[in-house]
């Protein structure tokens, strides 16, 4: 008798945990968060979500098999004292439980960015659910604007915006993709400076952006686009870089992988594709001061040429390849002169000095910024062409001996 008890008192145990998970969440009751945009400041946050619907990612371009009628993203924002306040206060207005693990996109306004984000980094390091792999970028204007925009031809602008910066990074190089954790890492380094991509909305009618009408037309006439590097001194934004200027910050930061470089002097012109770089940056004392030496080796290949040389001969390939040579090293040039007007240690130039030489860096720390914009720079470019090209002339050549 008491066997029996014994055994069915286990049963009804084993039957109490095979019932299955009490506080389990379906999936159907997730709001999958794809991209959050932050504005505001310390006490007054702003955040918003772009969350994902899935019933319109099963039909047509922009969520509908007739054509745009549903988009395929949802978008709202909460305002709340802290980050945190600003999640809970979403369950008063949206019915599913927000999911931030699909989450790769962060979007901070620029003068939440100006203001300082030390409570957006904290709550990324001190939050499970919050992925410090998530891509960063500035917003030129509101983060809740620029969330509302659809990317036409992609259903979900979190993740075109993704696609966009990977693509620049790997064929451009112009704008390097910077995730939450590299940003971390960067400013509270000894350089303490870090660049992070901005995106604009640039053309006439950017209101057209927030319908699905968009798709169905075949050119838009505004869009988002990569328009500078925000600067930022440990959590703040401080400056900005154009596009001429962030590309030499690339090259100074061994973060080229393609890219295109051009070179035009009266009638010459030259096109050329930078398929490998290798750059190092060595900072080298001279008495009491620094100087920064910069050694490039860079191989490609001739895209087009003006030369009326013909592309067989060795001594043309050699001007070709100082012509290449000219205009990296006039890229990285005026990257560092920006660099050294706004007093951004962007490259990292005091972490390698403090590893090289810890005892100096004790005693420069405290007036590093002067120090760095007074530093010189030394920059040697080797240029190898690889293929100069199936033509031996160039075709502006062929067209004269017609």
């Amino acid at each position: 008798m008491v066997r029996q008890l014994i055994v069915s008192y286990v049963l009804f145990i084993a039957g109490l945990l095979l019932t299955g998970c009490v506080d389990r969440t379906e999936l159907n009751e997730l709001g999958i968060t794809t991209a959050t945009g932050i504005d505001g400041h310390k006490g007054d946050w702003i955040n918003t979500y772009q969350i994902i619907i899935p019933s319109a990612m099963t039909t047509g371009s922009g969520g509908s098999s007739t054509g745009a009628s549903q988009s395929a993203v949802h978008t709202f924002s909460t305002r709340g004292k802290t980050l945190r306040e600003t999640v809970t206060k979403s369950s008063l207005e949206y019915p599913r439980k927000l999911y931030f693990a699909q989450n790769n996109i962060l979007v901070i306004g620029k003068k939440a960015a100006e203001q300082g984000i030390e409570e957006i980094i904290d709550i990324y390091l001190r939050n499970l659910d919050s992925r410090e792999t998530v891509k960063v970028f500035i917003a030129n204007g509101e983060a809740r604007d620029f969330l509302k925009k659809l990317v036409p031809p992609e259903k979900i602008p979190g993740q075109a915006l993704e696609k966009i910066i990977e693509r620049d990074s790997k064929l451009g190089s112009i704008y390097p993709a910077i995730s939450m954790y590299e940003f971390i890492s960067k400013i509270s380094s000894d350089s303490g400076a870090a660049g992070v991509p901005e995106i604009s909305l640039e053309g006439s009618e950017p209101e057209k952006l927030d319908s699905v009408d968009v798709f169905k037309e075949t050119s838009a006439k505004s869009k988002l686009k990569l328009s500078g590097l925000s600067l930022f001194q440990k959590d703040k934004r401080v400056g900005f870089l154009n596009e001429k200027e962030s590309i030499g910050v690339s090259w100074l930061n061994n973060q080229i992988k393609n890219t295109t470089v051009n070179y035009v002097d009266g009638n010459v012109t030259s096109a050329f594709l930078i398929r490998k770089a290798k750059v190092k940056v060595t900072p080298i004392k001279n008495l009491n001061h620094y100087y920064l030496n910069v050694d490039v080796k860079a191989t490609g290949d001739l895209l087009s040429a003006s030369s009326q040389r013909e592309m067989k001969d060795m001594q043309s390939i050699h001007q070709l390849q100082m012509q290449a040579a000219e205009i990296i090293k006039l890229q990285i040039q005026e990257s560092w002169k920006a660099l050294q007007q706004k007093n951004i240690d962007l490259i990292g130039v005091g972490n390698k000095i403090h590893h090289k030489y810890p005892k100096d860096w004790k005693k420069i720390k405290e007036t590093w910024p002067e120090e760095f914009a007074n530093m010189d720079i030394k920059i040697g470019v080797k240029m190898k062409l690889a293929r100069p090209g199936l033509f031996e002339k160039s075709f502006n050549e062929l067209l004269k001996n017609e």
